[in-house]
């Protein structure tokens, strides 16, 4: 059987280092919680509460955005140094966890190398979270944004002249990456760059058609919450 009380007993096993709000009475009241991020907790039997600027990005990640309507067993805040929310999903088997960070501040966007990547990626850093990956590997979902790199820093050849522009966005955790060419005004054009044939990368690509498909293989095994109710409970 499963309970909201394995939920938040794994969480604090996860995440021993770090204080777990499972509600807003929770929160330290030192901190300031980005906009929409209010409404957070646990649920089995509804939809549990994400932040809201999610559905605006219901064209670029239609397949996690269903994920998180369909399968989100809740949401915890993660605080330290910083405040980042946590996603707990299960497979039936076990939990496991996305990390969102708070969203950039718009001065904080222009100051970074993030002011050269593509305008609605832009949108996605300000308005949802900076970085939604995959805990511990912070892989499998858009990179925050200094963990982002230069694709010529990931070449082994002499000769890195050709990635010199490209800027990493999402990282498959075994080499490869989506990336961007630094400054393309198009909002979705993007590459794949396959770390076994680093000179020619899949180029012409749909930055975020690319995110939610290889996040939706990633997540394949993920159990609906009717599904978990039936079985685990």
């Amino acid at each position: 059987m499963i309970t909201v009380n394995d939920i938040t007993q794994a969480l604090r096993d996860t995440f021993p280092d770090r204080e777990v709000c499972f509600d807003l009475t929770d929160v330290p009241q030192n901190i300031t919680l980005p906009r929409g991020w209010e409404k957070f907790g646990l649920s089995l039997e509804t939809v549990p509460a994400y932040p809201d600027d999610w559905n605006s990005f219901a064209h670029e990640f239609p397949t996690t955005i269903a994920l998180l309507k369909n399968c989100l067993l809740g949401t915890a805040l993660l605080i330290d140094d910083e405040v980042e929310m946590v996603y707990v999903f299960h497979d039936g088997n076990s939990f496991y966890y996305y990390v969102g960070g708070t969203p950039t501040e718009v001065d904080a966007l222009n100051a970074m190398k993030s002011k050269h990547l593509p305008g609605r990626l832009q949108d996605f850093y300000r308005e949802v979270h900076n970085g939604y990956t995959y805990f511990p590997t912070r892989s499998m979902g858009p990179q925050r944004l200094n963990e982002q790199s230069l694709v010529s820093d990931l070449v082994d050849d002499e000769d890195d002249s050709f990635a010199k522009n490209w800027i990493t966005l999402f990282s498959n955790g075994g080499g490869d990456y989506v990336a961007v060419e630094a400054d393309n005004n198009d909002n979705t054009e993007g590459l794949i760059w396959w770390h076994e044939e680093p000179a020619t990368p899949e180029l012409g690509i749909d930055i975020f058609e690319i995110m939610d498909a290889w996040m939706a293989i990633f997540l394949e095994d993920t159990k609906p919450r009717k599904e978990l109710i039936l079985k685990l409970t």
